[in-house]
């Protein structure tokens, strides 16, 4: 799971939510404490703001962060707010108790943990006098070590030169970042790191300069090892390949930082280390399972030292066999994959039973607990979840989709588990059970009809990860309604599209919340960072799908959005800020509110915005040639022009030597180029064309044709299909281009990229990151040349039919999970708006995303330019 989700998946069990939702129940009385006169108070989301009126602040300089553990917080914050309350500065602090637990979890971010209070000191000599006085007063106080900070002395405070203001620039990657100013008046990146470090010309006050240079000189750990390669971070420390300082075999390395990677119950990473010391001893011996060495300490950390297993995670395993993530997989293969799977599960289950047989429940099965030695044995890693079975202790940490729930103890955990794992190494979509157990029949029922396994095998899905609550748990009602009947509207043989629409339509109308003033409709957690207006994650993408596919939309939810769009502060973007807002608001007919809010994201876009499709110039480029057709003033024709070439000049002078840069249709080269051949089309000229194609080849160069024949981006040790970092987005724009240069080298991209975009399998449904968007793009680039083994139908079809895998029905309706597939969403980009607009564009003819044309043989669009 991207880690990112976990503190938004517990706010809600159906949808993600904020975490200040989540922790609303229970709010420190600070934040809602009468504040004193000339005082006042701001949220930042999670964060309480308490600001002294009249008090100027430097944009940057030396801010103090509190660190605290649960037990303390209360008092610790008692603390800090009477003295800034006295010395009048300004402060934040986490809202509540909650809120800091998910600050301090395992897989919260490294650089954020520990954070509980921040302090903001006008001058050099605030700063002196609070470290003093305050660090005096809550000498003794303990808290999680903040891996960015310069600790001072052995309390709770902590030092880091940073951003006071909110002020934001580009970094490499090209994402809008919070930023510092250097000494000649640049912006550059406040870089959040898991690490210390001072920006060279910043200055350092005498009061900290010893500290300051103390720590520039630390450098060794303390460790009896030296550590060759690191295998993983999280919150609760790293994990280490090392060697002894006189050699040796290798060892790795578990790192546990104090009161930090906390579990659900509050429980740290050096308490779990211990416990999985003492697990892996009673399971000594066992084959699968690793050796261990003991535990040390080292500075304030711990670790336990265990035997290094040869080999890659079960994960790793799938994705160098799985066949149906390739175009076209043999049955050949499918059956072969088969047999090494049930081979897989047939060791997992044998090293099991040995370790129930000592004792111990495993608690934490999942594929990435699971390392395959070269021979093809098993080894189970990670053991921090143990327990034994005579004193079981359900964990309180867990992989989405593995995790029994309330209910389940002892063995019965890991049974839970190893059913997950059979559904997972044939369907890898363990997470839907787990957010409606009603999938688990239909899941095995499809793997039973697509892999030849063994009569029975399925079974322990069916009656495990299908189980009904057993904790007195009610079964959410809102889910499973009508479930054969919406289940068939995808998969029937022959697709019933007006049906289709309108499942979908009212399976997000009946999401919508239109009391609530931060979102309309429920989507990917990016809402709650980005806002809920936008096109890709809020209130305007969900109505754009349904006004390009001809579904019915609430009157009362456009004026939810016109409402909105006056009220809310604005970015500039087409995908993530006001510019798609304007836009949808123009195709719902609400002209002067779109007209209002695009003169107030043209005044809010940077000097830099940078040259995306999804923020930047091409898609601010996009939206004001819409706005010239809608409104006859070809003045906004200049301008796209100006945005269009800026973001030409930016990515042609970058070229090919910025290996961060990314690629696709909504981050990389490939939005650009199409803005530049939508201009040409407003335009004839033919430069922009000779532009666009130098850009497209900016994208093709990070990409890899893979052995399979397909062409798709490379991320790192992945391979990217997809629309919005992948290789069907930059297909969209090539497509744009061909349109007009047929003959261009380019084109030869078009074959290999289509296949790319014909897996039987895909992981999520979205339209992004998904089959939607796979879907929308072959309908998109369909040949116009004869087909008569109807080869582009029949993938069109299969993807169709295949969406059910993912459907989950809401209140009746056809519904689906956003991105992870551990909540439902309404968003374009991940949930149920993109598979209506990719369906509606395949079925129907309608619409895809806008500006990345029709089908061939479609009517003309009826939104944009289509």
């Amino acid at each position: 799971m991207d880690n990112r989700y976990e503190a938004y998946a517990y706010a809600d069990p159906l949808f993600y939510d904020s975490p200040r939702r989540w922790g609303a129940p229970e709010e420190f009385a600070a934040v809602g404490a009468p504040l004193p006169a000339g005082w006042e108070r701001g949220d930042l989301e999670i964060w309480a703001v308490v600001r002294p009126e009249g008090v100027e602040l430097p944009s940057q300089g030396w801010k103090i962060h509190v660190s605290s553990c649960a037990e303390d917080a209360e008092a610790v914050l008692a603390e800090v707010y009477d003295y800034c309350l006295h010395e009048r500065m300004t402060f934040k602090f986490l809202r509540g108790l909650p809120i800091l637990q998910v600050q301090n979890s395992k897989y919260a971010p490294r650089s954020a943990s520990g954070k509980f209070c921040t302090l903001y000191p006008a001058d050099d000599a605030e700063l002196a006098k609070c470290l003093d006085v305050l660090g005096r007063r809550l000498a003794g106080r303990r808290g999680p070590y903040i891996l960015s900070d310069l600790r001072w002395g052995e309390g709770p405070l902590y030092l880091r030169y940073g951003g006071f203001a909110e002020r934001y620039c580009r970094n490499e990657a090209g994402d809008r970042v919070l930023a510092l100013e250097e000494p000649d008046g640049r912006l550059v990146p406040d870089v959040r790191g898991a690490g210390f470090s001072v920006p060279p010309w910043a200055p350092v006050p005498a009061a900290i300069a010893s500290a300051v240079a103390e720590r520039a000189t630390q450098s060794d750990s303390g460790l009896p090892y030296t550590v060759e390669q690191v295998l993983h971070f999280s919150n609760a420390g790293g994990v280490y390949l090392a060697r002894g300082r006189d050699g040796g075999p290798q060892v790795v390395l578990k790192e546990a930082r104090p009161h930090a990677g906390l579990d659900q119950r509050g429980v740290d990473a050096v308490t779990r280390l211990r416990q999985e010391h003492d697990m892996l001893s009673k399971v000594a011996g066992l084959p699968g399972v690793p050796a261990v060495h003991g535990l040390l300490k080292a500075w304030e950390h711990h670790f336990l030292v265990q035997e290094f297993v040869e080999g890659g995670a079960l994960t790793e395993w799938l994705t160098s066999r799985y066949p149906l993530i390739h175009p076209d997989a043999d049955e050949a293969a499918v059956a072969a994959y088969t047999r090494e799977a049930l081979g897989i599960v047939e060791r997992v289950e044998r090293t099991l039973e040995a370790i129930h047989a000592r004792g111990v429940v495993f608690g934490d099965l999942h594929p990435r607990n699971l390392i395959v030695r070269p021979d093809g044995d098993i080894c189970f890693i990670d053991f921090e979840l143990a327990s034994p079975v005579s004193d079981f202790l359900r964990p309180a940490l867990g992989a989405a989709g593995f995790t029994a729930p309330p209910g389940y103890t002892g063995t019965h955990v890991d049974r839970y588990g190893l059913a997950a794992l059979r559904l997972w190494l044939f369907f890898p979509l363990a997470q839907l059970p787990a957010l409606d157990p009603g999938k688990a029949a239909e899941l095995a029922d499809a793997l039973e009809r697509r892999f030849p396994v063994p009569p029975g095998y399925a079974d322990d899905i069916r009656a495990l990860l299908g189980a009904a609550p057993t904790d007195g748990r009610m079964a959410r009602p809102e889910l499973g309604q009508r479930r054969a009947e919406a289940k068939a509207l995808l998969s029937a043989p022959d697709a019933d599209w007006p049906r289709i629409r309108d499942s979908l339509a009212e399976g997000i109308a009946a999401m919508a919340t239109p009391e609530r003033v931060d979102r309309l409709f429920p989507g990917d957690v990016a809402q709650f960072t980005h806002g809920g207006l936008g096109l890709a994650h809020g209130a305007a993408g969900v109505l754009y799908a349904l006004h390009a596919t001809g579904a019915a939309i609430d009157p009362a939810h456009v004026r939810w959005l016109v409402r909105a769009a006056r009220s809310r502060p604005v970015r500039p973007g087409l995908y993530f800020g006001g510019h798609g807002v304007a836009y949808a608001l123009d195709l719902l007919g609400e002209r002067a509110a779109a007209l209002a809010l695009l003169a107030r994201a043209t005044e809010a876009s940077e000097n830099d915005a940078g040259p995306s499709l999804g923020t930047g110039d091409a898609g601010i480029a996009l939206t004001l040639l819409h706005f010239a057709d809608a409104t006859g003033d070809y003045r906004f024709v200049d301008e796209a022009r100006t945005h269009a070439e800026h973001a030409a000049d930016t990515l042609e002078k970058a070229g090919t030597a910025d290996n961060s840069r990314r690629a696709g249709l909504l981050a990389g080269a490939a939005g650009p180029a199409l803005a530049l051949v939508r201009l040409y089309e407003h335009t004839g000229d033919d430069t922009l064309l000779h532009r666009a194609e130098a850009l497209l080849e900016l994208d093709l160069d990070r990409c890899a044709t893979v052995a399979d024949g397909t062409l798709q981006v490379v991320d790192g040790r992945r391979v990217l299909p997809y629309i919005e970092t992948g290789s069907a987005g930059i297909g969209l724009a090539l497509a744009a281009l061909t349109a007009h240069r047929p003959d261009i080298a380019a084109a030869a991209s078009t074959a290999p990229i289509r296949r790319a975009a014909e897996p039987e399998f895909i992981i999520q449904p979205g339209l992004f990151n998904g089959r939607a968007g796979l879907l929308g793009y072959l309908a998109v680039t369909r040949p116009t040349a004869p087909d008569p083994a109807g080869t582009a139908d029949a993938v069109l079809d299969r993807h169709r039919r295949l969406l059910a895998l993912h459907q989950i029905t809401y209140r009746g309706h056809l519904a689906f999970p956003g991105d992870q597939l551990l909540r439902l969403s309404a968003d374009l980009a991940s949930g149920s708006a993109g598979v209506l607009l990719a369906l509606g564009t395949a079925l129907a003819g309608t619409p895809f995303l806008p500006w990345t044309g029709s089908p061939a043989g479609s009517p003309p669009a009826s939104a944009g330019r289509g």
